[in-house]
């Protein structure tokens, strides 16, 4: 179920960009996949599967968008299942049967799918670690083969692996509204935020619920939330 709301707080942006609020755009928020984020318009969304580093597939889906200055998605992947379908892969190996080795699977998500984007061309000029809210991730920008510019971070939490990619046309500036404005929310749909311990430990601290805006500097935008 989608539901729409019209002029009420959504994303915090800081040090704007690209492009202008005057556009309309909106804050896509959606409870099943606990994420929300800016789009142009509410994107399309393509189901499909994404195999793992020991590939196993597991669902996801690809939420798009583009507009003038450039392209957008996120593409969610679900390891919920991750134990049971590595019990029931059907190449097993005793390599692969380990108890815990579809914790493994999970873990190396973020590094494999950095992965398949530096073997996919174009110069990375950007190679990194990152966080979102103290989830810890990674970070990549790629000046493709006709000079476009792509975007990209990839953040895994609560067994579920969030993959940014915004690409934007040779001369223009980076997708700052689409990459700054990524939240992900837990189980009740609140936003998600963590203090790190220099050990990488984390405490989650001081979310509110999303239908009353939030802590920072607020601007404003349609909602929709998809249940």
């Amino acid at each position: 179920m989608i539901r729409l709301y019209q002029l009420i707080p959504a994303a915090i942006i800081s040090l704007i960009t690209t492009p202008s609020l005057s556009q309309d755009w909106i804050e896509y928020i959606h409870r099943t996949d606990r994420f929300s984020i800016m789009f142009p318009d509410i994107p399309e969304v393509q189901e499909t599967t994404r195999l793992s580093a020991h590939n196993v597939p597991f669902p996801a889906r690809v939420y798009s968008n583009e507009d003038s200055f450039g392209s957008y998605s996120i593409t969610v992947v679900d390891y919920t299942d991750a134990e049971r379908r590595h019990q029931e892969r059907p190449d097993q190996t005793d390599a692969s049967s380990g108890r815990l080795f579809w914790v493994m699977d999970v873990r190396a998500s973020v590094a494999y799918t950095a992965q398949s984007f530096r073997s996919r061309g174009g110069e990375v000029t950007y190679d990194g670690w990152t966080d979102n809210d103290k989830i810890e991730g990674h970070q990549l920008q790629i000046t493709n083969p006709d000079q476009s510019r792509s975007f990209v971070a990839i953040f895994l939490h609560a067994s579920r692996l969030y993959i940014l990619e915004g690409t934007v046309p040779q001369g223009h500036p980076p997708p700052g509204l689409f990459q700054q404005s990524l939240r992900i929310l837990d189980a009740e749909g609140r936003r998600i935020r963590y203090t790190l311990d220099p050990d990488g430990q984390r405490v989650n601290v001081n979310y509110r619920d999303l239908s009353f805006g939030r802590e920072e500097e607020l601007v404003t935008a349609r909602q929709v939330i998809v249940e």
